[in-house]
């Protein structure tokens, strides 16, 4: 998915938003609306044929305008809503819905009725909970994305050769070693034991990354992987009232004991760039992960689908393979970590029906051809059963995964809280704090977001 380095808007372009839509201001217009307005954030290619779907039973206008998800994408936005010029249809990341939900208007019923649409019956779990609020519906998507893993199949050829070599005399462990490069490893424990044999170093320089893992300046997802690992820990993140942090407090395992389970989240990403660990294999002098994985000097890195469409295009020639993430275990739930974009109608816009009903066809009957434009996975429920084995040698995030995805909500500022997560890792890298102090300064942070009222 797209990266999240965004800024919360001005809090006085919201309050007027707000409102707005408190007043009255922001209820449909009365004249009928000659033309709609679809933000969105992949090329206008992937959307001519959903419109044309669109227009063979709906004759307004639909315009299409890419937009880049960055700092002013929010700003934009709602400064365009405000001054009537659109979205009527607005692309948001999925951890928005609850920040500007009370400025968006909900799927009526009419259009769920008219479209055969029950979200309950039709949508993975993770979306429903992403996108309804207090039983309405505030969005909905054609496909969601996994964070997943690229690799480099060339340099899990040239570690398999090491490994092959050193332990010749050591069948066991040949075998072992050999089997994991070939198959690539479906937990952390086997995803550890690879690490020494992908890492190439030079004296104590690494010319040669195992994994780009365990910074947060030069890796594009660290925030993600981090509460992935928090989750796949069983982490709770915050309370159900949304009214305190607890990624930072104990909690009791089977045995009664009491565990830190967020902390030994962040300790064990940042081992990745701790010298002192048998994990070390990246620090922060190591370039942007992406551009070091298209130079052949990591790897592995974290990423999402279309990362794919751009090495595709960007570097035809480059030969790489996508992995599912490791698991912890057979003894905690499969756990993927899901991100995506949302559609949403804002409240002022006078052709709230219209939208809601291209974003409907959407997602429920054209989400095949965005699928395949997008590299995303159609977003529906699935209920096949989650099995460990069946992840091996499997060639990237499938249907399957969207039984384990999982998010988790961020409240009114899930930016800002992404950036406290790069803060907090950042902290543990120089040193500065340990990881239990450096996420209890986090929580207190997130923790006055999460009570602070107002904008």
């Amino acid at each position: 998915m797209f990266k999240k380095y965004l800024k919360v808007a001005g809090t006085s372009l919201l309050a007027i938003v707000m409102a707005l839509t408190l007043t009255g201001c922001g209820e449909k217009q009365t004249p009928e609306a000659k033309e709609m307005i679809v933000w969105g954030f992949v090329d206008e290619d992937v959307f001519k044929p959903i419109i044309k779907d669109f227009n063979k039973k709906n004759k307004i206008k639909v315009t299409y305008v890419k937009k880049k998800l960055d700092s002013n994408y929010e700003n934009d936005a709602l400064n365009s809503i405000m001054s009537g010029q659109g979205p009527d249809v607005w692309a948001i990341p999925n951890d928005w819905v609850y920040r500007h939900k009370e400025k968006l208007t909900p799927l009526p019923d009419a259009v769920a009725k008219s479209n055969k649409l029950n979200v309950s019956e039709t949508f993975a779990d993770f979306v429903q909970k992403d996108n309804i609020f207090d039983g309405k519906v505030y969005g909905l998507t054609p496909g969601v994305d996994m964070l997943q893993i690229y690799y480099n199949p060339n340099l899990f050829n040239e570690a398999t050769q090491r490994a092959s070599t050193a332990l010749k005399s050591q069948t066991d462990a040949r075998k072992e070693i050999t089997g994991i490069l070939g198959q690539f490893p479906i937990t952390w424990g086997e995803f550890n034991k690879i690490l020494p044999w992908l890492t190439v170093k030079n004296g104590n320089f690494i010319t040669t990354s195992a994994v780009a893992m365990g910074t947060s300046n030069n890796i594009s997802y660290p925030e993600d992987i981090l509460s992935l690992l928090m989750l796949q820990n069983q982490t709770k993140m915050v309370s159900d009232d949304l009214a305190q942090t607890s990624f930072n407090l104990p909690v009791k395992n089977s045995a009664g004991e009491e565990i830190y389970s967020g902390t030994n989240a962040l300790d064990f990403y940042a081992s990745y760039a701790n010298p002192a660990s048998p994990n070390y294999t990246w620090n922060q002098s190591m370039p942007n992960d992406v551009q070091a994985f298209i130079e052949g000097k990591v790897a592995m890195i974290f990423n999402y689908g279309d990362l794919a469409g751009y090495l595709n295009q960007a570097y035809p020639n480059f030969k790489y393979t996508r992995a599912l993430i490791p698991q912890i275990g057979d003894f905690n739930p499969i756990t993927d970590y899901a991100s995506y974009t949302t559609y949403v109608v804002p409240e002022i816009s006078p052709t709230q029906s219209d939208a809601w009903n291209f974003i409907a066809q959407m997602s429920i009957k054209s989400y095949g051809t965005y699928n395949s434009a997008t590299m995303t996975l159609a977003p529906n429920k699935n209920t096949e059963e989650k099995v460990l084995a069946n992840r091996r040698s499997r060639k990237g995030p499938t249907k399957t995964e969207i039984v384990s995805g999982t998010t988790w909500n961020k409240g009114r500022y899930p930016v800002e809280l992404d950036n406290l997560f790069k803060d907090a890792i950042s902290r543990v890298n120089t040193g500065s704090q340990s990881p239990q102090a450096s996420l209890d300064t986090a929580a207190t942070k997130l923790t006055e977001l999460l009570r602070k009222e107002g904008w």
